[in-house]
């Protein structure tokens, strides 16, 4: 929020604690259980100040905590003037989960959904119940003239620099979304047939047990967990292959970074972003599958890297084409509002 759109109580009439209660009242009585915690109230009150004063065209609650004040501010708003919301969905929407059936009650006050991939929108129409015509995917702007520019820094890492065995590299949090004890026991698989190293950048609360597991398998001379790193670029553009071992994703822009850089990217094929980003069944192995996924990065160590033919497939997640799909979207939204009689 803007520094001037703190919600402060002597700044409250009573028509608020009116408005208040009867959003309330609107929430239960239509059977709408709404998220009362005390933070996502005191968010949405704020949101009702700044859009009474600023008066937007339009609302998009990005990310999936932002949804309920922006919902919450709607119901508190009326019937005063409120915006159309369109929120943008980051992630797959998993059936019976309690943030589901809240969409689903909250969803078809929405003017639209974004989603980030085609596989999300197709997890929020099958889930939340959300026609596909009010679901537009567009796609996160990874790919940025800055990426090249990071790329050619000095790699945080002895290991980017010392004409050693091929490297594969694997990053994110330690997680168990993640699924970096698949990637490792895949990596093993590999090395023991050919000389080869895993670096995974990225820190979590699974750091000890994924440590614990690579000595276990005595693999602490060939993997390495530096952590968090400033800039991966340096380290993706250097490394031979880059893996993604995710058990689910929305749209994973870490796959079109590593392409940025001209590396060559597997993944498992977890829903969603990785098929879409590939579009390449020969280099998506199944979740959970340490197999199939050493299987897959052997054969891309030992395929000739067309750099340029993996830039060009990450330009495709470009900033321009981000906007214009945003732009297209809000022009749609506006005159889909006027043509119902909204101001």
């Amino acid at each position: 929020m803007p520094p001037g759109a703190e919600w402060r109580p002597e700044c409250a009439p009573r028509t608020q604690l009116v408005r208040l209660i009867a959003g309330l009242v609107r929430d239960f009585s239509a059977g709408a259980a709404v998220m009362l915690r005390r933070a996502a109230l005191g968010r949405a009150l704020r949101l009702v100040r700044y859009v009474e004063r600023e008066r937007p065209d339009i609302l998009f609650a990005n990310l999936s905590p932002t949804e309920y004040p922006a919902f919450f501010a709607r119901r508190l708003a009326v019937p005063h003037y409120f915006p159309p919301v369109v929120p943008i969905v980051r992630n797959i929407v998993k059936p019976g989960t309690k943030h589901t059936k809240r969409r689903q009650m909250l969803f078809p006050e929405t003017a639209h959904v974004v989603a980030v991939s085609h596989g999300v929108a197709e997890s929020v129409s099958a889930s939340v119940g959300t026609p596909a015509e009010r679901i537009t995917p567009i796609y996160n702007p990874v790919f940025t003239p800055d990426i090249a520019r990071r790329a050619e820094a000095a790699p945080a890492h002895p290991w980017f620099g010392d004409g050693g065995a091929p490297i594969v590299l694997g990053a994110g949090r330690l997680a168990p979304q993640k699924d970096f004890p698949t990637l490792i026991e895949a990596f093993r698989r590999v090395s023991a047939a050919r000389a080869c190293r895993l670096v995974i950048l990225g820190e979590g609360r699974l750091r000890p047990q994924l440590e614990d597991r690579v000595r276990a398998l005595g693999l602490e001379d060939r993997v390495s967990l530096p952590g968090w790193v400033e800039n991966p670029y340096a380290l993706m553009s250097r490394a031979d292959l880059f893996v993604l071992s995710s058990q689910h994703e929305g749209f994973p822009g870490v796959l079109v970074e590593a392409l940025a850089c001209g590396c060559p990217a597997a993944s498992t094929d977890c829903p969603a972003g990785p098929s879409e980003i590939l579009e390449d069944p020969g280099l998506l192995a199944p979740v959970g599958d340490a197999e199939a996924l050493s299987q897959i990065i052997q054969r891309v160590l030992d395929r000739p890297v067309d750099k340029e033919a993996l830039r060009a497939r990450a330009a495709r997640f470009s900033m321009e084409r981000s906007v214009d799909g945003y732009e297209r979207l809000i022009a749609r939204t506006l005159a889909g509002q006027r043509g119902n009689g909204q101001k």
